[in-house]
């Protein structure tokens, strides 16, 4: 255990309790006030939370003689010594961190647990968040030893006042505890980091990161030392270097990891003034700034203060998880106790580098890994970093690594990772210097999960299992993909479609651009380059449409088969856009998503290959194709007058078995007010109304929804010329991905049905009861990054209907306040397309053509006030 070095303190005299701890707490604001001004500029993160910790020691050594003298005894002789263990022991603590001390006695008697009493309850006074526990020398052996956490905490224990007798006995006893049970204790150091790793995704770049617990977090690299302090000297990170856990220049990577992430630790609790270890997007801004990020071009402060962070925590945690991997996950703890050595492991791709060969072929071991399906051996990956910068730099050599590399993406056998293993040695970026902008680099935005880089290599890994796929799979994805005869295109495309983000707003256009010169520098075909550049221009375009656009309106089809281009581009953007969509988020992707994204593949290629450019054909082909289903007679007749009655949006959006329930439905509301069925899409549901058309009938079928716990992704409102309406909704429950139990689906089906007659009879007050609704569930909702409102009107698109975007933060009851706010305004809503991307809505509505420039701007200002 350390000794702290003295401190300067006022002396302590017998006045009031009150007046010590006034005085007492009023000369450690007085000498902690510098520092804390400071804050980590100057100082660091370790520096910070060090000298943080002596200050703190000064504090416990006057509260521990006024306890003492207070029951007439002298400190140095009251037979009691008060041990820093946890944070406090390793003196790294931060502003508001808890105060985790051990207070041992020689024996517990009456007049010691009076002191200690005295003392802790001083401490409280004082302000401190107190960790405590009074244990005697002779309860030591098996008190502080009853679980692996207090273990850890007595290794790394320290001495800060009191008996020195008392702490060198104690001093002695965690000597034995050091090395007893050994083995076990460094299992289950592995063990909490591999579950803390699972707990949160095993990723380092989460949105919202816990900078203690989430991997590369401080924990990780805290259970690196630890590992190290089980055997004899030298200890802690010394220790996995002598034993070949850690490679040459591995240490000075975490200390400067660890030191940063101190420092943000620091600057957080002196931002919230309080113990706060999450990240959060709000507090973020407050600490890019704090940190002396600074904005530049169309990248905030924010994002390189984000990027920062995400390098560090990538260093932790790939060290870590190459040290456990060594370890066999714990079954080679013994090498850590000397008592086996490291082992090759053979299912890593390990081969002798020679700079002759590397300078003639530098991807040769690129080569053999895309041959072998192997992951590079640790030791070859480091070397492999430090002979890309240092012996493989010249313009010849860097040329040649250009022109060998896209023919590691002739085919899909191992090329995500082998694209993966080349950025992790660098390689990539002297292939593509482009490159080193975008690792670590994330938008400020709750959408997008992953780094830049990341991300894309998600994207390729995503085609490529396409790839492994059964080719006689049911999946139609997997059927486009085994069409495609050359597949360079989709991958280049896959890995530079967010080249662009390194220049900021619009990255699709500004990335095709700089795309060209990159291709160009790799010596890739002018066709291929072409192919690869319109990708990445349009690879949000199929999104776009699939998610906010209506197919089914044949001007909006026919701009987007116009904007494509061809049946192969098609097919290529087609799967370019699934394997981007999925990458994006483990909670952006469903089938939902999946479905609107073929049914716009699907008509686009049917479109394109029979040249169907007049509506009157497409929608007399389809009205052909419903009636085909019904037979000869009245039953087909009675099919006729229904579709006449309704606009060929109908034709084109329904099967002959919707059509029949709605026929069904029809033939009830002659009775009822309402009528109401339902039908499983996927692991969504189709919620469809009949009823009779009337001013906000759409809004009030959407607050209906909203306040029985739907979350709307899709709605068509069709309205026949007789004044019946057929409005059909596609939802989810509000806790998405909880499936409904039967029971539990027809009595919320039957409420909506309740609630609906009581908003029809006056009986229900659907304004306040959605403010109800929404008020209750946004005292759950986690706070996020602020979303502006933004509405948008696009009237070139289709020829019958102008397109409304509001781009708002989501909340329930959204749509319902924007559906009557367009009703208020006389616009009768066609079809809305509903879409979130991780807590914006992206809402759009198809309603009757609006010219006026005037009318427009009215709308945009109400829309603004109601969702604001």
């Amino acid at each position: 255990m350390r000794k702290p070095p003295a401190a300067r303190s006022p002396v302590v005299a017998l006045t009031s309790r009150d007046q010590f701890v006034a005085e007492t707490k009023g000369y450690f604001v007085l000498l902690t006030k510098p520092l804390i001004e400071v804050g980590t500029k100057k100082t660091g993160g370790r520096e910070f939370v060090a000298a943080y910790s002596r200050m703190v020691d000064t504090a416990v050594g006057l509260v521990f003689q006024r306890a003492v003298e207070e029951h007439g005894r002298r400190a140095d002789d009251a037979d009691i010594a008060v041990i820093a263990m946890g944070g406090y022991g390793r003196s790294e603590l931060a502003p508001y961190s808890d105060v985790d001390i051990l207070i041992v006695c020689g024996k517990k008697t009456p007049a010691v647990e009076a002191i200690a009493s005295s003392f802790i309850r001083l401490m409280w006074d004082m302000g401190f968040e107190l960790g405590h526990a009074v244990e005697s020398l002779v309860e030591a052996d098996t008190a502080l030893t009853r679980d692996i956490d207090t273990k850890t905490a007595l290794i790394e224990s320290r001495w800060v006042c009191g008996s020195k007798r008392v702490a060198r006995a104690l001093e002695r006893k965690i000597a034995r505890i050091r090395t007893s049970d050994r083995e076990e204790y460094l299992r289950r150091k592995i063990d909490d980091a591999l579950a803390r790793h699972d707990k949160y995704g095993n990723s380092f770049q989460l949105i919202e990161p816990n900078v203690k617990l989430s991997p590369g977090g401080l924990r990780d690299y805290q259970t690196l030392v630890w590992l190290g302090l089980a055997g004899r000297e030298p200890r802690g990170l010394a220790a996995l270097r002598q034993k070949g856990l850690l490679l040459r220049g591995e240490r000075g990577e975490l200390h400067a990891a660890y030191d940063f992430l101190l420092r943000v630790r620091v600057e957080m609790h002196i931002a919230t003034r309080s113990k706060q270890d999450q990240l959060t997007v709000a507090v973020q801004q407050e600490l890019a700034k704090a940190l002396g990020f600074t904005p530049r071009g169309d990248h905030l402060a924010v994002e390189f203060f984000m990027r920062e962070y995400y390098r560090h925590t990538r260093t932790i945690f790939r060290i870590t998880q190459d040290c456990v991997d060594t370890l066999g996950g714990g079954a080679d703890i013994g090498i850590l106790l000397g008592k086996s050595r490291l082992k090759k492991d053979e299912s890593k791709l390990d081969v002798p580098l020679r700079l002759p060969t590397l300078r003639k072929n530098p991807l040769i071991v690129f080569q053999k890994q895309k041959a072998s399906g192997q992951t590079l051996a640790r030791a070859l990956r480091r070397r492999l970093e430090t002979i890309v910068q240092d012996e493989l730099s010249s313009a010849d050599v860097v040329e040649r690594m250009r022109r060998g590399f896209p023919s590691l993406l002739d085919d899909d056998a191992n090329v995500d990772l082998v694209v993966r293993s080349l950025h992790e040695t660098r390689f990539l970026m002297k292939i593509i210097p482009e490159y080193d902008q975008l690792t670590c680099l994330k938008r400020y935005d709750l959408y997008h999960h992953y780094t830049v880089d990341d991300h894309s290599f998600k994207v390729l890994a995503n085609l490529v299992e396409l790839g492994r796929s059964d080719p006689a799979s049911d999946d139609p994805l997997v059927r486009l993909y085994t069409e495609l005869p050359e597949k360079r295109v989709l991958f280049l495309a896959a890995l530079l479609h967010d080249v662009g983000k390194i220049e900021g707003r619009d990255h699709a256009k500004k990335g095709a651009v700089l795309s060209r010169t990159i291709l160009k520098r790799l010596a890739v075909p002018q066709h291929e380059i072409d192919i690869v550049s319109d990708l990445i221009e349009n690879h949000l375009l199929m999104s776009h449409f699939s998610q906010r656009r209506d197919p089914t309106d044949i001007g909006t089809l026919t701009a987007f088969c116009d904007r494509v281009g061809n049946r192969t581009r098609l097919k290529l953007l087609c799967l370019l856009t699934y394997a981007d969509y999925r990458a994006t988020s483990p909670l952006v992707w469903n089938e939902w998503k999946r479905t609107l994204l073929w049914e716009l593949y699907v008509r686009a290629y049917d479109f394109m290959a029979r040249r169907e450019k007049q509506p009157e054909d497409v929608y007399r082909q389809h009205k052909e194709h419903l009636l085909d289903a019904f037979p000869e007679g009245a039953e087909r007749k009675r099919a006729l007058t229904h579709l006449d009655l309704l606009p060929g949006g109908y034709l084109l959006t329904m099967t002959p078995e919707m059509v029949r329930d709605h026929l069904r439905m029809i033939d009830r509301l002659d009775g009822e007010p309402v009528v109401v069925s339902h039908r499983f899409v996927g692991t969504a549901h189709e919620v469809t109304f009949c009823t009779h058309d009337k001013p906000y009938r759409l809004s009030e079928l959407c607050g209906v929804l909203a306040i029985n716990n739907f979350t709307i992704l899709n709605a068509f409102a069709f309205t026949r010329r007789d004044g019946k309406v057929i409005d059909v909704f596609v939802v989810e429950s509000v806790d998405r991905g909880e499936a409904l139990a039967p029971d539990e689906l027809l009595l919320r089906l039957e409420r909506i049905r309740t609630h609906l007659l009581d908003v029809f009879g006056g009986k229900l007050d659907l304004e306040s009861a959605t403010k109800q609704h929404a008020h209750r569930w946004r005292r759950v909702a986690k706070s996020g990054i602020p979303v502006a409102i933004q509405v948008n009107f696009e009237n070139d698109l289709s020829q019958d209907f102008t397109i409304i975007d509001v781009f708002a933060q989501d909340r329930p009851g959204l749509l319902y306040t924007i559906t009557r706010t367009l009703s208020q305004h006389g616009l009768a809503i066609e079809r809305a397309k509903i879409s979130t991307e991780g807590g914006r809505a992206i809402d759009s509505f198809y309603v009757g053509k609006i010219a006026a420039p005037e009318r427009l701007n009215e709308i945009r200002d109400d829309l603004e006030v109601a969702v604001g």
